[in-house]
């Protein structure tokens, strides 16, 4: 029997000032990368903190705002 897969998965961000820092986040399977603004205690102040290996993710439709009638 096969195990099913976990809706969540654990995510590793590192620090763009490449001081070395990493930070774990447990994020839902399917949400796009992530990058964020994050307080980096070896550089002393706050950097980017992007994800370290790519994951697959699913396309994302465009979202169209434009409000037509639907025929």
């Amino acid at each position: 029997m096969a195990k099913p897969k976990s809706t969540h998965t654990m995510v590793k961000l590192i620090s763009a000032a490449k001081t070395g820092y990493e930070k774990w986040f447990n994020i839902p399977r399917h949400q796009p990368r992530l990058n964020l603004i994050l307080y980096d205690p070896r550089a002393k102040r706050h950097c980017l903190f992007t994800e370290d290996k790519k994951r697959r993710i699913p396309e994302q439709a465009p979202k169209d705002f434009i409000r037509k009638h639907r025929v």
